[in-house]
């Protein structure tokens, strides 16, 4: 029920290194195209882990995966692989890619289905396709990165959000696309995912 009130009052290491060639810098920015591996994602709300689930498993959160080095995934750019507005400028646009099942995405479903009202949308863990657009998840910065010293080294605080459905990628019930036209909520930890990596800009 908490979590569901606060939908409604508010607006819308690994097995791998992350080799990082974007510029995650200043709030609402993502520049240029990114491949990220081996991170896992933290829903900054509850500090539960996206769960790199088996095919056709519907998105949820799992607790302590950075205690117990769980749940990693990539980001690879997709087709074209960034995009221009006026609210972001530049950002990157990524596949949300499972490492342990390198063929296994996540996807958000159609408006309508979702567990938060008539435009929100459920995700589910799909084959990937850079051709879906359920599957493309336009990624920019809420704020800075922190440096939070070794081994954690930066900390990122990374938004989500699927043009094709105008859904936030949100933790809060379940794993699921909160419907907002234009933007996510740069106050609204929920929709900030944190990613821990020492990789820098390059």
């Amino acid at each position: 029920m908490r979590k569901l009130l606060r939908h409604h009052i508010g607006k819308p290491v690994g097995v791998l290194l992350a080799l990082m060639t974007v510029l995650v810098g200043t709030a609402g920015t993502a520049d240029a195209t990114i491949h990220w591996y081996g991170i896992q994602l933290v829903d900054q709300a509850s500090q539960e882990c996206l769960h790199a689930g088996a095919l056709g498993e519907g998105g949820v959160t799992v607790p302590s995966c950075m205690a117990r080095g769980t749940d990693w995934w990539a980001l690879y750019p997709a087709n074209p692989g960034e995009a221009w507005d006026s609210i972001h400028g530049t950002y990157a646009q990524v596949l949300i890619q499972a490492t342990n099942a390198p063929f296994n995405c996540l996807r958000t479903g159609d408006n309508g289905y979702g567990p938060n009202g008539p435009m929100s949308t459920f995700t589910t863990i799909a084959t990937c396709s850079e051709q879906d657009p359920h599957q493309v998840w336009a990624m920019w910065t809420a704020a800075p990165p922190q440096n939070v010293g070794n081994p954690a080294g930066l900390k990122h605080f990374i938004e989500f959000y699927n043009p094709a459905t105008h859904t936030c990628l949100d933790g809060g019930i379940g794993v699921y696309g909160f419907y907002s036209p234009y933007n996510c909520s740069k106050t609204n930890n929920w929709q900030i995912w944190n990613i821990y990596t020492n990789q820098t800009t390059s």
